[in-house]
């Protein structure tokens, strides 16, 4: 072989090798770049006057997921070389398919395998395309779509590792996408529907889809108080879309453990009956047994006897004997009052006191003795330090000028232990009032007292009015004019005529 022969050979295969990579760099430039992305086709403008077929409508839509199974399709504004068009026709990442055409518009593509689930896809028809017009497709038409993705929740309520959750709240589940389709309620199949949520410990309840995407699991009876639960969504859950919940979902919340809300006496409450029973609320229903365990009253040191009752959420202490008057009780509810379906026991004590009401006395009137400016239409009030008994009190009374049971009203405000006589007082009067020592409280107690107060009214302050057609009166010039002016407690009156102009009167 000689020299001429090697340059030859190296000059074909240099030839061979443009060659290869001409072919690999044209694949490469229909198929889409190194990224996998698909390169533009160069633009060539159509020929002056032609008018090229567009795409007036396509599956899948703007915004609209493709099933895995499912099929595109494209519907010209005419009718379609077929050949042109599905040469031109390129999906990425690459797809292998089969074209039908169900009319000579319409071109559906029809992937031979299931896509890829949530991935993004792009389709592009290329300028080969041509009507049976023989015009083409101006440039190229492209777009993207993505397929069915996952469905996913979005959120719970409770939310993940919440605590002090309210044992007898609801749980919700929201999803990203329509997991139900829309229906009303008295459906038929809406009895049919999932019921996605296991929760551990178990829990009695209804399940309900609030929406397509929102469920709603409420409890039969309200969940054990101070409890861990665990709450799971299981993989496989699929939406209308098709979509696949791809993991499992599960979170972790705690509820409240039971705690004091109300208390009966009030927390510092005075004037407390000595007949009262002590109620006490949880937030919860709790077990009878720790609560009435929990529960402690004292008074100076010693622990007040009676009988527990719990109901529900509420324990009621009734004492075996009334309590004394005018004396500071506490009341404790220890640490550790459990649900009635067990858990974490409340975490601290609560403790009140109150005070009972004291045996009655007169702590004031009003009027007080020896006033003598008395309010001419006063009413008389005695103001007492603890509740009475109404019925006791006119009988104890005796008034100077005296009065009918007949001419008086009286009233008691339970509010300020105040009796009000309401009597036909006149003004500049002296009145003497007698209280007699039974008037008594509602347990027969009485006062004891015997009271005289005497107080004098003042007279009604002085005042006048004059008398006319209204601010302005019209006169007769030439007759005589009289002004009628009424008066109480006046005993002069200076009265002046003026002129005044048109000015000052506007």
């Amino acid at each position: 072989m000689d020299l001429q022969e090697v340059d030859s050979m190296r000059g074909r295969t240099r030839y061979q090798l443009v060659a290869v990579v001409t072919v690999v760099s044209l694949i490469l430039t229909a198929c889409g770049g190194q990224d996998g992305s698909p390169t533009p086709f160069p633009y060539t403008a159509p020929p002056a006057g032609t008018v090229s077929p567009i795409v007036v409508q396509r599956t899948p839509e703007t915004g609209e997921e493709l099933p895995l199974d499912g099929a595109i399709e494209l519907v010209f504004d005419r009718a379609m070389d077929q050949e042109s068009v599905e040469e031109s026709f390129n999906v990425w990442p690459l797809v292998a398919g089969s074209f039908e055409w169900s009319d000579t518009r319409t071109v559906s593509f029809k992937p031979a395998l299931s896509l890829n689930r949530d991935v993004q896809y792009e389709v592009m028809v290329g300028p080969g395309a041509k009507g049976t017009d023989g015009a083409a497709v101006d440039g190229s038409y492209r777009f993207g779509f993505r397929t069915v993705g996952y469905l996913e929740v979005t959120q719970v309520i409770p939310a993940l590792d919440s605590s002090d959750v309210e044992a007898d709240g609801v749980i919700t589940v929201i999803f990203n996408r329509p997991v139900v389709p829309l229906m009303a309620v008295s459906d038929p199949l809406d009895g049919e529907l999932p019921d996605p949520l296991t929760l551990d410990p178990p829990v009695e309840g209804e399940g309900e889809w609030l929406n397509t995407s929102i469920y709603v699991f409420t409890p039969e009876e309200a969940m054990a108080g101070g409890t861990a639960y665990s709450a799971l969504v299981k993989a496989g859950l699929e939406d209308t879309t098709g979509g696949v919940l791809e993991e499992d979902y599960s979170w972790s919340f705690s509820t409240q453990p039971p705690e004091v809300v109300w208390v009966s006496p009030a927390e510092g409450e005075e004037l407390v009956d000595v007949d009262t029973s002590v109620r006490v609320s949880f937030n919860m229903n709790v077990a009878a047994a720790s609560a009435s365990e929990a529960f402690l009253m004292r008074v100076g040191g010693q622990q007040v006897g009676g009988q527990t009752e719990v109901d529900g959420d509420t324990l009621i202490f009734t004492p075996t004997e009334r309590l004394s008057f005018n004396t500071v009780y506490s009341v404790m509810i220890g640490a550790g009052v459990q649900s009635t379906a067990g858990g974490e026991g409340m975490r601290s004590p609560y403790q009140w006191i109150f005070t009972t009401v004291p045996l009655p006395r007169i702590v004031a009137t009003d009027p007080a003795d020896g006033e003598t400016n008395a309010i001419p239409w006063t009413n008389f009030e005695i103001k007492f330090n603890a509740p009475i008994d109404i019925d006791t009190v006119l009988p104890n009374l005796e008034m100077t000028p005296p009065f009918t049971p007949t001419e008086v009203y009286t009233y008691f405000s339970s509010w300020s232990n105040t009796f009000s006589l309401n009597f036909p007082v006149e003004p500049s009067t002296d009145y003497e009032v007698r209280i007699g020592p039974d008037i008594a409280d509602p347990y027969g107690n009485t006062t004891g007292q015997e009271m005289t107060v005497r107080f004098r009214t003042d007279w009604y302050d002085p005042w006048i009015r004059m008398r006319g057609p209204g601010y302005i009166g019209t006169y007769d010039a030439g007759q005589p004019t009289q002004l009628i002016v009424s008066y109480l407690n006046t005993y002069q009156l200076d009265l002046s005529l003026y002129r005044i102009d048109v000015a000052q009167l506007m």
